[in-house]
């Protein structure tokens, strides 16, 4: 991508001019001005996913799937797509800093939540404080807030302790989503079996443990207005989904097919467009949306071990594609993870066992894990064992989105869980990329996080894929269509005409 298509976006406000480090990907299609709504077979809308959601609950999101959840059932005070970075108000009618340290909101008249209570300024700050108290890493990028303040019901106004060029993005984030403050418990997330209270264009209408189905809601007020009245997500493995999607019975199939059923797919593609036939369903393009990662949990007792540390980092040096924590569409992007050659492996002590996690409803997921715990082994002579998500371990194997498409969204794993020795200085780091607005200052800063990043081998990076999301040749993605780190946001499905 040629560097001035890369160039930084800047993001004008009162008072401050606000640069963000971003990446920039293929843009739908304008939101239409008339109804789509196209007849279909006798059934539901459907989306297959292999992830099940776990929550409703905002500051309970845990996976991309309940990010998807979330990002449909509520509104957030801003809105980000993720290809352009381009950051306007969600929720907010508008968003401004009115000093270098103050970020202020407005909210429309009228809204309600679901619940049939009015949204007003108060939810917004209940939302906010309970998502830090119970959720903060999912709110790292509103780092710099100080305090909020509420002078009215259709007003928030939030007072920083410097002036932050991410705080917007930050708002934009799943965990940022206002709740109905007279329904949910500000120290407790709110049971699956307890309906979503939230204001987005759609609603729950139903949960089992083979999906979910939402519903428009009537009384959505904002700027991702849908069409669909009603969308089953249903909990799918590969070969459901392959099957459905070639039967045309799916028609958006997201996170759950695997590499041999994708170059299935591709090849029915090929033929059919060879013949000058419609196939019946395309991929939609997610260039090096996905990266693929090894993340030391800051629980485990081994990662103190800086030799092992750095052993882990080697062993998967051959196989590594990724250079960085950062994508190579994002600007700032810098080489600091050495790839291929033939790096001389230090032999470790036998007697270290390493326990590898992997999130097992990811596609391809659990044949990467058997491939670096086999890399691992053999090349460091230690024990790796396999365990699927949520069961206690070492390593995380990670292919989930970014809080944010922004380089310090991208850096958030390795940021938020410092060694003690890098603490102050990536701390500082961040500051100075975030409170600054010029290149010479914040691409240096960013580089030298990269640099840290390489010598802590506290995250390391395996290699950057694409996003596999496929789509029913009648079924297309416009306007905002996906989430801010490039998760699925139902909002964008329409039919073609």
């Amino acid at each position: 991508m040629p560097p001035i298509v890369r160039r930084l976006c800047a993001l004008a406000t009162a008072g401050v001019t606000a640069l963000a480090l971003t990446g920039c990907l293929r843009t739908p299609a304008p939101l239409p001005t008339s109804t789509l709504t196209t007849p279909t077979a006798n059934r539901v809308f459907t989306v297959m996913t292999a992830q099940p959601a776990t929550t409703t609950d905002p500051a309970g999101v845990k996976n991309d799937s309940d990010s998807m959840v979330v990002l449909d059932l509520f509104q957030r005070l801003m809105l980000v797509q993720p290809s352009t970075q381009l950051l306007k108000p969600d929720l907010a009618k508008e968003c401004l800093y009115t000093a270098p340290t103050v970020f202020e909101c407005s909210l429309p008249k009228g809204l309600l939540f679901t619940s049939g209570h009015p949204l007003t300024s108060s939810d917004v700050k209940f939302s906010l404080q309970r998502a830090l108290r119970l959720a903060p890493r999912q709110l790292s990028l509103l780092g710099a807030l100080r305090s909020i303040e509420t002078p009215d019901e259709y007003t928030v106004r939030f007072r920083l302790k410097y002036p932050d060029n991410q705080f917007g993005y930050g708002l934009a984030v799943p965990a940022a989503s206002v709740v109905d403050e007279d329904a949910y418990d500000s120290d407790k997330l709110r049971p699956v079996d307890q309906a979503p209270l939230g204001s987005g264009p759609y609603m729950l209408d139903g949960w089992n443990n083979r999906g979910l189905t939402i519903t428009k809601y009537p009384d959505y007020v904002g700027p991702l207005g849908t069409d669909m009245p009603k969308i089953r997500i249903q909990w799918a493995d590969s070969p459901t989904a392959e099957e459905a999607l070639t039967d045309q019975q799916a028609d958006i199939v997201w996170r759950t097919l695997s590499p041999a059923a994708i170059d299935r797919l591709h090849a029915h593609i090929r033929d059919f467009q060879e013949k000058g036939v419609d196939p019946g369903f395309y991929r939609w393009q997610l260039p090096g949306a996905v990266l693929q990662r090894l993340v030391w949990l800051p629980t485990s007792k081994l990662r103190a071990d800086a030799a092992l540390r750095q052993a882990v980092a080697v062993a998967l040096q051959a196989d590594r594609t990724a250079t960085s924590l950062l994508p190579t569409a994002i600007d700032g992007h810098t080489d600091s993870f050495s790839v291929g050659g033939d790096p001389k492996l230090p032999r470790m002590d036998p007697a270290i066992t390493v326990t590898l996690r992997f999130t097992n409803s990811s596609p391809g997921m659990e044949d990467l894990a058997r491939h670096v715990a086999d890399r691992l082994q053999t090349g460091l002579g230690i024990t790796v064992r396999l365990v699927t998500e949520r069961e206690t371990a070492d390593l995380e194997l990670r292919d989930s989105a970014p809080q944010v498409n922004t380089a310090l969204g991208w850096l958030q794993d390795y940021l938020q869980n410092p060694l003690p020795g890098s603490a102050d200085k990536l701390e500082a780091l961040e500051e100075r990329i975030r409170s600054s607005s010029k290149d010479d200052v914040q691409l240096p800063a960013l580089s030298e996080i990269q640099k840290q990043a390489a010598v802590d081998a506290t995250v390391v990076p395996i290699a950057e894929v694409d996003g596999v999301l496929f789509l029913r040749s009648k079924v297309e993605l416009v306007g905002e269509a996906l989430g801010p780190g490039w998760q699925l946001a139902l909002w964008g499905a329409r039919w073609k005409n």
